[in-house]
C-alpha cells in the first residue's frame, strides 16, 4: 500500500454514484482513519486504532503538530454526519469535505496527487487563458447576459467556444448548467470532442457536462427528458426528408386526393401556417401511427411549451443557465423566437452567440442574418458585441481580397492574417472548358500534396469535364456535398421495416417501396395487400409479430425481396452494401423500432450523388471535390475554383427574376459563397473560367467577382 492507494480510494468514492452525499462522508473518514493507521504501521500488522488516537499516535510519534488543528476540525466536522447530527450532505459541502482530505494527505505526504485526482480536485493551471489571443480573452470573460462575437473565417471560433465553456466550468464549477447549440450534427459531435481534450488538459471537474447538440435535437430530448421527468412518454422521433415523403404520401391518397402534396409537405415543415383542421386531424392520426415528427414541429411544440407551460419553464430554469449558439448567422425565425422566449421566461439564463454574417450562405433552409440581427437590436442594451480579427488560416494576399468584398445587408470586418506566407491568387483564362480542365489537372499533378487540394464549385454538375480529365491521368478523388439519396436497394430494405413496424397500416412506405422496385403506385392499403408483394409483407409481419420469426431471419426475408425486384446487374454492390448494413445497423437492432433509429445514424454511408462521379484510381491521397457549401469549415492548403464565368456563377437564371427583392437577395448570398470558398484557402487560391462553353457552343465572360483581381 501507499499514498496513491489512498487518493484513488478518496476519489472513487467521491465520483462514485451508488452512495448518497451522506454515506460518501462516512467513507472518507473511514479512508482518512486507515490513511493514519498506515502512517503509523505502514503494511504491518500493528493494533489499528479509531480516528481519534491514529491520529495523536502519529503527532506523538513525528512531533508534527502543525496540521493538528485542520485534522481534529475535518474529523470531528465529519464525525457529526456519522452519528446523525448533520444530515443531507449538499453536493458543494461534500466536495470541501473532498478538497480538505487531499489537501491534507498531499501536506502529510508531500506526493502530488495523480492527473485523475487533481482533476477531481479541480486544481486548474491559472494562466489557461493564455491559449487565447486578446480579442478571443474578451469575448470569454464577457458577463454580458447577451454576448455576440463576430468571429471571421480562421479566427478560431471553435477554439473561442471550447475556452468559453471551460472558463465557466472553472469558475462556476457544478453550478452552471451549459447547453451548446451547433448548426450541424458534425459540428456538435466536434464541438464535444474538443471540449473533452481541453477540460482533460486544465484538469477541469465537469460536474455537468455540456449539452452539445444541434437546435432541434435540443428540443427534441427536452421535451422527452421533461415528459419522463413527468411518468409521461414522448416516443417520437425527428423524421427524414424520405420519412416526410413516405407521410406526404400516405395523406394524399388516404384522404382521397383531397389535399395537394405541396399542401400537406408545407403543414408537415410549418404546421403553425396550417388553420385547415381537416388536414390537421389527419396528419396528427399518422404522426402516432409513424411515431414521426418533422423538425418544424418539434421546434414548434418547443416553442409552444416554453411560453405556455409553466411547470416546464420553471423545469428548463433547473436544467439551463448558460446557453451557447454557434453559427448564428444560420438560424432561422423560429429558431431566434425560442432563444427570445428562454431570455423572457429563464431570468438568469445567458446567451453566448457566435457567427459571421458573411457566411450566412443556407438561406434557402430558412437561416438569414436578418433575424440574428433583428434579435440583437431587441436587446441592444444587454448586448456587448465582440469582434474577432485575427485570421490564423488565410495569408493577408487572400484576405485582402475578400475584404473588399461588399454586402447588401452586413458590414465586412476587415480580417488580418496571423500567419508567416505571402499566398497567392492566380487566375488563369481558357479556351474552353476541356482546355480548362486538362490544365487544372496539371496543376495539380505539379503540388506537393494533393490531400491538401480542394476543387469547389457552386454546383457539382459543371465539373463533369475535369472529373473525366483527372480519371485520364489517373489521379483519385473523392466527392462531398451535392444533392445525395440513400441507394434504392438498401431504401427498399427500409421501407420493407417501416411497412411492418406501422403493422401494415401505413400507405406512404408501400408506395416509396413501389418507386423503388418501379412498380405502379397504390391508392389505397387494401389494394396493396392483395398483391402478391403486399401478401408476403403480410405473411412476414404476421410471424414475426406471432414470435415465429426473429428480426434477424425478418431482415433476410427482406434482402431476399429487394434481390428480387432491384436489378441483378448491381449484385457486387448490393451483396457489399447488405452486408455493411448487418454489421452496422441489422445484427444492433432487435426489431422493427430499433432498426429505424439506428438506421437514421448510418444512413449517409448508403448515399450516393445524383450526380455520380466515381473514381477510377482508388490510391490513398484523392483530390477533393466539393460544392462550395459543403466547404464551410474546412480549409486546404490549395483551393481551386473552376468555372468561373457568367454562365455558371452567379447562377444565369437569376436575370431572367421579376421579383427584384429575390434577385438582390439572391447576388447577395452568391457573394457570400464567393467568400466562404475563397477563405478555405491556407496558401493558394486558384481560379479559372473559359472563355467560351464548347458543349453549348456559347461565350463565357468572367464572373462579375473576379473583376477587381483581373483589372
Amino acid at each position: 500500500m501507499n499514498t496513491q492507494n489512498f487518493y484513488d480510494r478518496l476519489r472513487e468514492c467521491y465520483l462514485g454514484i451508488k452512495n448518497t452525499n451522506d454515506a460518501k462522508v462516512f467513507i472518507m473518514r473511514q479512508i482518512l482513519e486507515d490513511y493514519f493507521n498506515f502512517l503509523n504501521n505502514g503494511d504491518g500488522e500493528g493494533e489499528k486504532l479509531n480516528f481519534a488516537n491514529a491520529q495523536a499516535l502519529w503527532r506523538e510519534r513525528n512531533r508534527e503538530y502543525r496540521y493538528d488543528r485542520e485534522i481534529t476540525f475535518i474529523r470531528q466536522e465529519m464525525n457529526r454526519v456519522v452519528h446523525g447530527q448533520k444530515r443531507d450532505i449538499s453536493d458543494d459541502t461534500l466536495r470541501i469535505y473532498y478538497e480538505f482530505c487531499v489537501r491534507l494527505i498531499n501536506l502529510i505526504s508531500k506526493e502530488m496527487p495523480d492527473a485523475a485526482t487533481l482533476v477531481a480536485y479541480g486544481h486548474i493551471d491559472e494562466n489557461y487563458l493564455n491559449d487565447l489571443n486578446k480579442l478571443q480573452r474578451n469575448a470569454v470573460l464577457d458577463k454580458s447576459r447577451v454576448v455576440y462575437v463576430n468571429a471571421g473565417p480562421g479566427t478560431g471560433k471553435t477554439h473561442l467556444l471550447v475556452y468559453k465553456i471551460a472558463d465557466l466550468l472553472i469558475k462556476q464549477k457544478d453550478q452552471v448548467k451549459i447547453v451548446a447549440m451547433s448548426y450541424t450534427r458534425s459540428s456538435a459531435s466536434s464541438l464535444t470532442t474538443k471540449i473533452e481534450e481541453v477540460t482533460d488538459r486544465l484538469n477541469i471537474v465537469r460536474f455537468n457536462f455540456p449539452y452539445s447538440g444541434t437546435i432541434h435535437s435540443f428540443s427534441l430530448n427536452s421535451l422527452k427528458s421533461y415528459a419522463k421527468s413527468k411518468g409521461q412518454k414522448f416516443d417520437y422521433v425527428i423524421a427524414d426528408d424520405n420519412e416526410i415523403e413516405d407521410i406526404v404520401d400516405d395523406i394524399y391518397y388516404s384522404s382521397d386526393l383531397k389535399f395537394e402534396h405541396e399542401i400537406i409537405r408545407e403543414y408537415l415543415l410549418h404546421p403553425e401556417l396550417n388553420r385547415d383542421e381537416a388536414l390537421r386531424s389527419i396528419v396528427e392520426e399518422k404522426k402516432t401511427l409513424y411515431k414521426r415528427i418533422s423538425v418544424g414541429e418539434i421546434l414548434d411544440l418547443y416553442l409552444k411549451k416554453i411560453t405556455e407551460d409553466d411547470e416546464f419553464v420553471k423545469w428548463t430554469s433547473k436544467n439551463m443557465n448558460y446557453l451557447l449558439v454557434d453559427e448564428a448567422q444560420d438560424l432561422t425565425k423560429v429558431n431566434y423566437q425560442i432563444l427570445d422566449a428562454l431570455l423572457e421566461k429563464v431570468p438568469d439564463l445567458k446567451i453566448f452567440l457566435v457567427g459571421d454574417p458573411r457566411q450566412n450562405i443556407f438561406g434557402f433552409l430558412g437561416g438569414s442574418y436578418k433575424y440574428l440581427d433583428a434579435f440583437l437590436s431587441k436587446y441592444d442594451d444587454s448586448v456587448s458585441r465582440q469582434y474577432l480579427k485575427e485570421s490564423y488560416r488565410c495569408p493577408q494576399y487572400i484576405l485582402d481580397y475578400t475584404n473588399g468584398l461588399e454586402f447588401d445587408d452586413c458590414e465586412n470586418v476587415h480580417l488580418e492574417s496571423q500567419v508567416e506566407q505571402d499566398g497567392e491568387i492566380c487566375i488563369n483564362e481558357f479556351d474552353d472548358e476541356y482546355e480548362e480542365a486538362e490544365e487544372i489537372v496539371r496543376y495539380i499533378s505539379s503540388l506537393p500534396d494533393r490531400t491538401s487540394v480542394a476543387i469547389l464549385s457552386p454546383r457539382l454538375r459543371p465539373l463533369s469535364r475535369i472529373v473525366d480529365s483527372l480519371n485520364e491521368n489517373g489521379i483519385p478523388f473523392v466527392v462531398q456535398g451535392g444533392s445525395h439519396s440513400v441507394k434504392p436497394h438498401i431504401q427498399a430494405f427500409a421501407y420493407l421495416n417501416r411497412i411492418v413496424e406501422t403493422g401494415c397500416k401505413s400507405l406512404g412506405p408501400v408506395n416509396g417501396l413501389c418507386e423503388k422496385f418501379e412498380m405502379p403506385k397504390y391508392r389505397n392499403l387494401h389494394e396493396f395487400m392483395h398483391s402478391t408483394l403486399g401478401m408476403e409483407v403480410s405473411r412476414l409481419h404476421g410471424s414475426y409479430v406471432n414470435a415465429n420469426m426473429t428480426f434477424l431471419e425478418l431482415s433476410r426475408s427482406f434482402v431476399t425481396i429487394c434481390r428480387q425486384h432491384i436489378a441483378s446487374g448491381i449484385k457486387e454492390e448490393q451483396d457489399k452494401d447488405f452486408k455493411l448494413l448487418y454489421d452496422c445497423v441489422i445484427k444492433k437492432a432487435d426489431s422493427p423500432e430499433a432498426f429505424s433509429r439506428l438506421f437514421k445514424y448510418y444512413r449517409t454511408m448508403f448515399s450516393s450523388l445524383e450526380v455520380e462521379f466515381k473514381s477510377a484510381s482508388e490510391a490513398a491521397d484523392p483530390v477533393l471535390i466539393s460544392t462550395m457549401h459543403s466547404a464551410k469549415g474546412l480549409e486546404w492548403d490549395y483551393v481551386i475554383l473552376p468555372c468561373m464565368c457568367d454562365k455558371y456563377f452567379p447562377n444565369p437564371k437569376i436575370n431572367d427574376e421579376v421579383d427584384q427583392e429575390a434577385k438582390r437577395e439572391h447576388m447577395n448570398s452568391s457573394i457570400k459563397l464567393m467568400f466562404v470558398a475563397a477563405t478555405r484557402a491556407k496558401k493558394t487560391l486558384y481560379i479559372t473560367y473559359p472563355s467560351r462553353i464548347r458543349d453549348t457552343n456559347s461565350d463565357a465572360r468572367p464572373s462579375r467577382y473576379l473583376k477587381d483581381l483581373i483589372l
